[in-house]
């Protein structure tokens, strides 16, 4: 007895959605077992449980500083509830979601990077159809889903800033309505009213450190992530830049994204790529107290407690 053709469409239904239901529960596995022997470690915004505890209070006694609910309540059974300002604690919240979102981006980008080149270079580990057209093509494919989460690895590097300006936005000038304004318009509107009436601000560590990385062109600079982000969100979409030299039938007019593929996104070797997404994460990781140190240089001046 044979199956019928629905039974067969079924079974390989059930298949499917078998490898599915796998790939879903096994991702966040996988990449946890990866991490291990990631090199360089994709960064964090604290290392050990104690410097949780230490980020976590900071947080705290900034939202409590700026109207937020304190950690602990007491209310009688017969009073009101009290109301609080959680605005300032939604915007930080928001950051640290995006820097970890941005985290696993790196993770998947990682993987896939490491899954290209085996499958380039020891295409016998993995048992792949014996057909070298369709071995080409699964290589092809594991390429590509790498250049598409590097992709989003610059976009969400980016917008974690965009998030930092939305608290300093608040911080320093209770605008909650933030729309059109990145990090960097935020951070001159700062530097053009507040250092004038508080200078000893554009003095600290804090101030420096976040100035520094905000002006800076060069390929750790804020301002080269946002060229590209720009671009990528834009213009075009991030992938190895292909040959010059391929035999055409016809001769191209001078194509403007190809040069800007070339000349202005610049994409180089994939390790070069992860080199660049680590830096930034790197960074984004290592700036995060200093904006906190400006949130409460801040409150001080403003005479919060």
């Amino acid at each position: 007895m044979t199956d019928s053709p629905d039974d067969q469409d079924y079974d390989r239904y059930a298949d499917v959605l078998g490898d599915a239901l796998a790939h879903a529960a096994n991702e966040s596995l996988i990449l946890a077992r990866l991490e291990e022997y990631f090199s360089p470690k994709p960064a964090t915004l604290f290392e050990t449980g104690e410097a949780q505890r230490q980020l976590q209070d900071r947080v705290d006694k900034l939202v409590d500083a700026f109207g937020g609910p304190p950690r602990l309540i007491i209310r009688g059974l017969e009073e009101p509830k009290p109301k609080y300002d959680t605005y300032l604690s939604a915007a930080l919240q928001e950051a640290i979601a995006v820097f970890y979102r941005t985290r696993r981006s790196v993770y998947r980008a990682q993987t896939f990077m490491i899954g290209a080149h085996l499958l380039r270079s020891k295409p016998d580990l993995l048992k792949l159809p014996g057909d070298l057209k369709l071995q080409q093509l699964i290589t092809s494919n594991t390429d590509s889903v790498f250049w598409e989460h590097a992709e989003t690895c610059f976009i969400r590097l980016a917008g974690f800033w965009d998030r930092i300006g939305q608290v300093l936005d608040f911080v320093f000038f209770s605008i909650r309505l933030y729309e059109r304004d990145g990090f960097v318009a935020v951070a001159d509107r700062i530097r053009a009213n507040v250092l004038r009436m508080q200078p000893e601000l554009q003095t600290t560590d804090a101030w420096i450190a976040v100035w520094a990385y905000k002006k800076s062109e060069r390929e750790d600079g804020l301002q080269w992530l946002l060229s590209r982000r720009n671009l990528l969100v834009h213009s075009l979409h991030l992938r190895a830049i292909p040959p010059t030299e391929q035999a055409e039938i016809f001769e191209s007019a001078f194509n403007h994204l190809d040069k800007r593929l070339r000349e202005n996104l610049a994409p180089s070797t994939p390790e070069k790529e992860m080199q660049r997404i680590n830096t930034h994460l790197s960074l984004a990781a290592s700036l995060f107290p200093d904006i906190l140190s400006l949130c409460e240089f801040r409150a001080v001046t403003l005479g919060k407690p």
